[in-house]
């Protein structure tokens, strides 16, 4: 979603848009993604001074993850909130979006926020029961004869 500021500057206040993003064309910077649904984006947005803008993101999609277990497809639902500040200008060094070219783009926050709340690793629910557990192993089975002489360690 685009707009001039001239065009923010004559919306109604505060400005309530929402709207939906294909970033299936961004595979490829999103780590361990296969694949992503559509993301709907509701956008709240504050003038705070002139030429400055916050905007409130809602945005919502599904992910096609690997089980980090079985390494089949999860589908993963992501939620993420996000308030972004749009300036022309970066005075205080604050983290802010410069305006660039008297535009305001808000699908590259989009896309960088969604990259930074991909999980480093997704699990299957009760893919964890496929580990046997410690108290499973029978002590009595037969020792390796070749194992046989560190037996006397773990005593």
């Amino acid at each position: 979603m685009k707009w001039t500021l001239g065009q923010l500057a004559k919306m109604p206040k505060p400005i309530m848009v929402s709207y939906e993003l294909d970033l299936k064309e961004h595979l490829d910077k999103m780590t361990d993604c296969k694949d992503i649904d559509i993301v709907k984006v509701n956008v709240t947005g504050y003038e705070t001074s002139f030429d400055e803008y916050v905007f409130s993101l809602d945005i919502t999609t599904t992910l096609t993850m690997q089980c980090a277990v079985t390494l089949e497809d999860i589908l993963y639902p992501l939620n993420v909130h996000a308030d972004e500040v749009f300036s022309t200008t970066n005075e205080d060094g604050d983290d802010v979006n410069l305006v660039i070219n008297n535009m305001v783009d808000l699908d590259p926050v989009v896309l960088a926020n969604i990259i930074m709340s991909i999980p480093m690793k997704v699990v299957k629910p009760g893919a964890e029961d496929l580990f046997a557990s410690e108290d499973s192993f029978n002590k009595d089975d037969k020792v390796n004869p070749a194992f046989a002489d560190l037996e006397e360690y773990l005593k």
